[in-house]
C-alpha cells in the first residue's frame, strides 16, 4: 500500500526507466531495472500474469490518499 505501513510504496511515481529495484532474499539479492510503469484502472489485472523473463512488477493504490487507480512498476531483472 501507499499509505500504511510505513508507506513504502508511496512515491513509485518517481521512479523512472533505468532506475533500480534491489530485493534481498535470504539466499541472494536480485536487482531488477525499471522498463516502465503507468497508471491504471483497478479491473485491469493482466500485469499481475506470468511473464517469459523474469520480472517484477510493484502494484499499488494511486494516487496518494484518493486510491481510485492503481500504479504499476515494471522491471526486468538485471544480467549478473
Amino acid at each position: 500500500h501507499n499509505d500504511i505501513f510505513g508507506e513504502i510504496f508511496r512515491y513509485l511515481d518517481q521512479l523512472k526507466p533505468g532506475d533500480t529495484i534491489i530485493i534481498h532474499t535470504n539466499q541472494r539479492t536480485f536487482t531488477y531495472v525499471i522498463t516502465k510503469w503507468q497508471v491504471v484502472e483497478p479491473t485491469q489485472v493482466e500485469f499481475m500474469a506470468p511473464t517469459s523473463d523474469a520480472t517484477t512488477t510493484l502494484i499499488s493504490c494511486y494516487p496518494y490518499r484518493v486510491s481510485d487507480k492503481r500504479i504499476v512498476v515494471i522491471a526486468k531483472l538485471q544480467d549478473s
